[in-house]
């Protein structure tokens, strides 16, 4: 309950920095389109040097378990969430566009922050395991779905800034090298700008929106609640019934924080994709303002279960 309350502060301190952005594009400060800016130094220099500085820390040999034990279960979420998708694609007549919203999450420019800011860094390092999964999936399976020609591109994922920086960071820190202090500051400077801009463009990409379409759009909430309230209530029905953290009890703090992504809202990725092929992308975009907007009530309510189910 405590955690809960914590994570509720948090996401309103966020969602605050999301009408700081709505504000200036009203106001005419800025633009919207001023937010694609934002977008590329958040994709392209802020968040590389997150992951990078993430794994600036000593392995030892309970960091090394909880990190495969993170990745892992990140993994096989993001398996568990491919397959129920497409069971689901001719029974709700889900378009690539739908099908990539409640596959992929916002597990990025939202969790990372948001970990630093209610568990501490020590717990970043095992939120970036579900980058690893997100990314490869991603630019693979959900690259071709969202495409249209199912044709998977290996090359792509392993030309992608964010896979490029993870591996460099994961290499940095298996071969133990810390970067001189001057570099470190600077990356770490740079880390800390991540959660804040994105959600400054989360709100000016909201203040170009139609809210009253958006929360108006049944189609937008049914894929909300179906990445927000479906698709994590049984990713911890299969967790409970998996029997793994009676076995290794270990590992509940570590899946705890896995849990916040695996609630987290649908990804700005598919809207960018969607943009880019032509796929619908207003709804794609109230999917993703709709299911962020929620998200401050649905998540702490998600964590509040799992610390119900398993105890600390």
């Amino acid at each position: 309950m405590e955690f809960s309350l914590l994570l509720i502060s948090k996401l309103s301190s966020l969602m605050i920095m999301a009408v700081v952005g709505y504000i200036v594009v009203k106001a005419g400060v800025l633009k919207s389109a001023d937010s694609k800016v934002l977008s590329n130094l958040i994709v392209f220099v802020l968040q590389p040097c997150m992951f990078i500085q993430i794994f600036q820390i000593d392995m030892t040999s309970d960091r090394r378990t909880g990190f495969i034990a993170a990745l892992i279960f990140a993994f096989a979420a993001h398996v568990f969430w491919i397959l129920l998708t497409a069971l689901l694609k001719k029974p709700l007549n889900l378009d690539p566009v739908d099908r990539g919203s409640l596959i992929y999450v916002n597990c990025g420019n939202l969790i990372l922050p948001l970990v630093a800011m209610t568990l501490g860094d020590e717990h970043v390092f095992y939120a970036a395991a579900f980058q690893v999964p997100f990314h490869v999936f991603l630019w693979t399976q959900g690259y071709a779905m969202m495409r249209g020609d199912g044709k998977i591109s290996i090359r792509r994922l392993f030309l992608n800034s964010n896979v490029i920086s993870l591996t460099i960071g994961l290499f940095l820190m298996v071969i133990g090298f810390k970067v001189p202090e001057v570099i470190g500051t600077t990356l770490d400077g740079l880390s800390g700008m991540v959660g804040p801009a994105s959600m400054l463009v989360v709100g000016m990409v909201i203040a170009d929106a139609d809210l009253k379409s958006v929360f108006l759009s049944g189609r937008a909430w049914m894929i909300s609640f179906g990445r927000l309230i479906v698709y994590p209530l049984l990713t911890i029905a299969l967790l409970y019934i998996s029997g793994i953290l009676r076995r290794f009890p270990d590992l509940n703090p570590v899946f705890q924080v896995s849990m916040l992504a695996v609630a987290a809202p649908c990804a700005g990725m598919i809207t960018q994709l969607a943009v880019i092929f032509d796929k619908k992308k207003l709804e794609a975009s109230s999917y993703n303002v709709l299911s962020t907007m929620l998200c401050t009530v649905t998540m702490p309510l998600i964590i509040m279960l799992y610390g119900f189910l398993f105890p600390a």
